[in-house]
């Protein structure tokens, strides 16, 4: 199976620099937003694409949880998000497992195998199951609509990032932040720490070589 610990560590803070193909990288914490999650079951998707449509198997509590997003820049190139967290407690992750959906196994995976969510549009996010139940309902009309507001909040943002609200009464939002080099299929893991307990989700937009 594949799995990236340089990476997922930066989420425990031991990471600032990094290298990459295009030289090395200087790595950054940014707030993205606070995710409602009302059911406690999260979807990772590309925002516009909304291909993978369905939760992750592990159900968390439902609350307001920290988004944050890990930013580097190398060289003369632009800022490139290198990681995205759903941060449950601040607890250091000291297992990681691959988040998959229902019914997936990562049995048999070889060594750089993996199950992921695809992006084509250079946007990923994080939502609550009932936000994808409110896009699956919207009118074409509305749909461009909302594809224009997430758009256009994400390029007003230095960090290519936007919290988006979904319905004001329930509080339900989105997290969306660009997604590493942009387009591909990009792997979410659960951290877990020391007492087992879920610690984070996180996805690797597989900037930073294994």
């Amino acid at each position: 199976m594949y799995i990236n610990l340089d990476v997922l560590s930066i989420t425990n803070g031991n990471t600032q620099i990094a290298d990459t193909e295009f030289g090395r990288m200087k790595i950054e914490k940014k707030e993205a937003g606070k995710l409602k999650l009302l059911t406690g079951r999260i979807i990772a998707t590309d925002p516009i694409l909304l291909y993978d449509d369905e939760c992750f198997s592990e159900q968390v509590k439902p609350g307001t949880y920290t988004v944050n997003i890990y930013v580097g820049k190398a060289g003369k190139r632009k800022k490139q998000t290198v990681a995205a967290e759903v941060r449950f407690n601040d607890s250091e992750a000291v297992k990681w497992k691959m988040a998959l959906l229902k019914g997936e196994s990562a049995k048999g995976f070889g060594r750089d195998e993996f199950m992921g969510y695809e992006v084509e549009n250079g946007l990923a996010c994080f939502m609550d199951e009932k936000v994808m139940e409110m896009l699956d309902i919207m009118s074409e009309e509305e749909l461009k609509d909302y594809e224009a507001k997430v758009k256009e909040a994400v390029r007003k943002s230095d960090d290519s990032c936007a919290d988006i609200t979904m319905d004001k009464k329930s509080s339900l939002n989105m997290i969306v932040f660009a997604s590493g080099w942009n387009e591909g299929t990009f792997p979410t893991y659960y951290g877990f720490d020391k007492n087992n307990k879920l610690s984070r989700l996180v996805t690797d937009f597989m900037v930073i070589e294994k």
